[in-house]
């Protein structure tokens, strides 16, 4: 049976519209494609931004790292216990010297932290004594990273006390109570000094407040 011309019209116009609909389609999801890839773009142009910036300051922490390899050697890793040993010894000594009792001393070991620029051990310290005796305490222990000795590097360092709570004695508030952990950084085991804490290829790495800052530069 033969169409009429109505109906052919009606199916060409079925067809142009199919059609339509299809371009359209395929246009959007083409557009979509090119916004994304737009997208892509602009987020490559700043990483390259930050990584030509990063270049640029590059020496300036090259100088500040061989500056500290030299004049401030990373304690180099034998032990966990031979580390809780040293700590512990360093910790004691403090004490002496700030007037609070051994005895008022409570210590427990930690889990040791290992990342790819150090090794961190720690000990757990409770301790109480006067208000005086205990901010002594806690400062001689970070003075430890100041004490220079004739040839210019640091006797002790990388000491550090990431956490720490003071707390007065509920039966005499003249006696403070002091938790705290005290750490050590060590250098990682199997690296030497001159390669620890850097990165020749990907960048440098350094450490601020005791969380990690990466500085990535690109190698060019």
């Amino acid at each position: 049976m033969a169409l009429q011309q109505s109906e052919k019209n009606l199916m060409a116009i079925l067809g142009v519209a199919l059609f339509g609909v299809i371009n359209f389609v395929g246009y959007s999801a083409l557009e979509d494609k090119k916004q994304e890839q737009r997208d892509r773009l602009y987020q490559l142009e700043i990483q390259e931004a930050e990584y030509n910036a990063l270049n640029t300051i590059r020496p300036i922490w090259e100088k500040r790292r061989s500056f500290l390899l030299e004049k401030c050697p990373q304690p180099g890793f034998v032990s966990e216990e031979a580390a809780a040993v040293e700590i512990e010894a360093h910790l004691k000594a403090c004490a002496l010297s700030a007037g609070v009792a051994e005895t008022s001393l409570v210590i427990k070991p930690t889990e040791m932290i290992s990342t790819a620029n150090y090794n961190q051990v720690a000990l757990n310290v409770n301790a109480s004594g006067s208000a005086m005796s205990i901010m002594k305490l806690v400062s001689l222990i970070q003075a430890a990273n100041h004490s220079n000795v004739k040839d210019g590097s640091l006797k002790h360092g990388f000491y550090a006390i990431p956490n720490i709570q003071f707390e007065a004695d509920r039966k005499d508030p003249t006696i403070l109570k002091c938790a705290f952990i005290l750490a050590r950084w060590y250098s990682p085991e199997g690296l030497s000094e001159s390669s620890a804490s850097y990165d020749d290829v990907n960048g440098i790495e350094f450490f601020a407040n005791n969380n990690k800052l990466k500085l990535m530069a690109a190698k060019r």
